[in-house]
């Protein structure tokens, strides 16, 4: 019910001025289960036709960034110990550097597929078959040649032309000539690139001969993001932006933007002049389309000098309008539906984690935690449990390609319920710093931390307006209707000072777990060794990281997880003070350290003391550290089963929970740097064993002494 700030009410008042506007939004058209999760499959589709693999194609126990896997969940035996929790890992895919936005990428994509998919079949035999001959006339080498001849062409008949496949030749319709403009901070401009770059490398043959998906020279993408001079983005994130302009043949041009209110109007104005495709980094709602079309055009009308009538006649509005789902209809622009594939290429992960999940048997309950940063991640995960917790919804196409995609899910489903039979739980993450309207939406209120003064991590916030946020939508829908999603108890805090320990965290247990494989077989790590190191374990960057700090922050501020045992761990795999500051970026020397923790001290008195305290339990001896760790485990123990994250009910069934890892676009750590953390981890490799040994045989029952090394329970590694 709408609030119209009157006692009762007048009829005289209910005009709407909006029915004389330009834009105007249509009722009905949204996405509904179906259409949402055929975007979602249709990503897999897509991402399948570049080569990307899904679960059952690849090889068990993998290591992150494995040749031959495409893997997205990894236990992690370390963290399982240190928080006294089954862990596992969720990343992105390597070939995006395990950022979130490749999924989000791919799914605005796969949306365009899909219409020219269905544009295609509506097209006479003929005219389908020169759309095919048009696509092999284009095909080149990379120096330009054509692949077939104009006899050669003369010569193909209209049967050969069935091996064409028709998402292919649609793939290149879309992307061949027309540009995207896509509005970011920076990672979901960095992920179009490499989906660009991954078609250009797709490898195709026809009657012998091979070519690419893509030419060379095809391939055409704007990214509106943050100028290196405004005060919300970092130096490391314009030099990756601008090594994609730099690459040959170019394919990307930066746009950039100071005021954040200037990106999303004016990314949508260039693709309208253009006839190309808007990719916004936030989902859009029909309401928050409305406001963007009129200001796009707005700005269109006063750049041209021309009458909005005139414009809206232009061909390439028709086009750019098309591809969001809107047109022009009596000199007005009329909206259908919002711009939000995107968050149903996000679904994809939590289909992939779930496939995993029953594969191999991981429990009854799954907890999962995700860094919120603009909530469409969060949301896509919300939404595609809701959209299976239902499956009868879905229509028959749909159901028979998830059967097909996913089979474990779809056994599971015919004759089990997600929801009843396997419990889940999803939290989201938010970065303090960062102003989030999710967080006031849902009524979040943090008492213990302060903002500070840090650049947030996650989003650089929103150019989107805040009437009909689709993400809050798809949050409140799980909540009220008893879905995964329970709300601002599951939506926590993630500060700066906490966020380097989660990362080195990570990165620690990448390091271990492609170590562990050489322990039995070598002396010491050899220089093969290090390399491989360095192409398994990746320094995530502090977004990527960020669920994990909310994670552990939660854990901390409920008093069931202790510093000492989070110092512990990193002494174990090779951390000291020293090594941590190098890790975080700061120099070893002092005034670096009180950088550090000035730093921390703005964040409130709780993070001061928790920094100056972990950066002293880095330096103490590994025998007093033990000592403490031990104690302080009984207790953190204890108190989280009288006060765990979940409900009694749910952890009682204890399954995993499942941290978000997103992106690793940032610098990785040098030879050395690793060379030296690697040799330290390897030294205390008889220290980690026992560790392990007496704390990640799971589940944990209250009783159970930290002292018993004797039990026969499987390791969770």
């Amino acid at each position: 019910m709408k609030l119209t700030y009157l006692h009762k009410e007048i009829p005289e008042l209910s005009g709407d001025f909006l029915e004389e506007e330009t834009v105007k939004v249509a009722p009905g058209g949204e996405y509904n289960n179906s259409s949402s999760m055929q975007i979602c499959l249709s990503t897999v589709r897509l991402a399948m036709q570049l080569g990307i693999m899904l679960p059952g194609q690849t090889k068990d126990d993998e290591l992150p960034y494995s040749t031959g896997s495409d893997s997205l969940t990894f236990k992690a035996p370390l963290s399982t110990a240190l928080v006294n929790k089954k862990i596992i890992y969720l990343r992105g895919w390597k070939h995006f550097e395990s950022c979130v936005k490749g999924f989000n990428a791919l799914g605005l994509m796969a949306e365009q597929i899909l219409l020219e998919v269905e544009r295609m079949k509506k097209l006479s035999t003929s005219d389908l078959n020169n759309l095919k001959l048009d696509f092999l006339k284009s095909r080149e080498t990379n120096t330009g040649e054509k692949i077939f001849t104009p006899n050669e062409l003369k010569n193909i008949e209209a049967s050969e032309l069935l091996q064409i496949n028709d998402e292919a030749v649609a793939i290149w319709s879309c992307f061949g000539k027309r540009t995207i403009y896509c509005s970011t901070s920076s990672n979901m401009g960095i992920s179009c690139h490499q989906v660009l770059r991954l078609m250009q490398g797709k490898k195709l043959e026809f009657k012998g001969k091979e070519f690419t998906l893509m030419n060379q020279n095809e391939g055409s993408l704007v990214i509106w993001c943050p100028d290196e001079r405004a005060d919300f983005m970092n130096k490391e994130k314009t030099f990756f932006l601008r090594e994609l302009e730099k690459e040959e043949p170019q394919i990307t041009k930066l746009r950039t933007y100071i005021n954040r209110q200037q990106r999303d109007p004016g990314a949508l104005s260039d693709a309208l002049l253009t006839g190309g495709y808007f990719f916004p980094t936030n989902p859009q709602s029909k309401d928050e389309m409305q406001n963007l079309i009129f200001i796009a055009l707005k700005m269109i009308e006063k750049e041209k000098k021309v009458p909005l009538v005139e414009i809206l006649t232009d061909e390439n509005i028709h086009h750019a309008l098309e591809s969001i789902g809107a047109y022009v209809k009596d000199g007005k622009v009329i909206i259908e539906h919002g711009v939000e594939s995107g968050i149903y290429g996000l679904m994809v992960p939590y289909l992939i984690l779930l496939e995993e999940f029953l594969k191999n048997n991981m429990g009854k309950t799954l907890s999962t935690w995700n860094q919120a940063s603009i909530g469409a991640a969060l949301a896509a995960i919300a939404l595609a449990d809701d959209i299976l917790r239902e499956p009868m919804k879905l229509e028959d196409s749909v159901r028979s390609e998830l059967n097909s995609l996913f089979p474990e899910i779809s056994k599971f489903l015919d004759s089990n319920k997600l929801g009843r039979d396997l419990k889940t739980r999803i939290h989201g993450v938010f970065d303090l710093s960062n102003l989030q309207s999710l967080a006031q939406l849902l009524g979040v209120v943090v008492e213990n931390h302060s903002s500070g003064r840090g650049t947030a991590y996650v989003g650089l916030g929103s150019s989107s307006y805040g009437n009909g946020n689709r993400c809050f939508e798809i949050l409140k829908d799980s909540l009220t209707s008893g879905g995964a999603f329970v709300g601002k108890e599951a939506f926590h805090v993630s500060t700066h000072t906490v966020n380097p320990f989660a990362q080195a965290l990570i990165f620690g247990e990448d390091i271990f777990r492609y170590l562990s494989r050489w322990f039995d077989k070598t002396k010491k790590p050899t220089e093969s060794i290090i390399r491989g190191v360095m192409r398994h374990a990746r320094k995530p960057e502090p977004a990527g990281a960020s669920a994990m700090a909310g994670y552990l922050l939660s854990r901390l501020d409920t008093g069931t997880l202790s510093i000492v045992e989070i110092a512990y761990v990193l002494k174990l795999l090779g951390f000291n003070k020293d090594i941590f500051l190098e890790f975080a970026g700061y120099s070893t020397k002092t005034q670096a350290m009180r950088s550090f923790l000035q730093e921390a001290y703005e964040e409130g008195s709780n993070m001061y003391n928790f920094a100056k305290n972990m950066l002293l339990l880095l330096d103490w001896t590994d025998s007093d550290l033990l000592d403490k760790m031990k104690t302080e485990k009984e207790e953190s123990i204890v108190k989280y089963i009288s006060a765990p994250l979940d409900d009694i009910q749910f952890e009682q069934l204890d399954g995993p929970t499942a941290i978000y890892i997103t992106g690793d676009n940032c610098q990785q750590p040098s030879f050395e740097f690793v060379e030296k953390l690697a040799n330290a981890c390897w030294e205390n490799r008889k220290q980690i064993e026992e560790f392990l040994d007496a704390y990640s045989k799971l589940p944990i029952k209250h009783e159970r002494k930290a002292s018993n090394k004797s039990s026969k329970e499987p390791v969770f590694a």
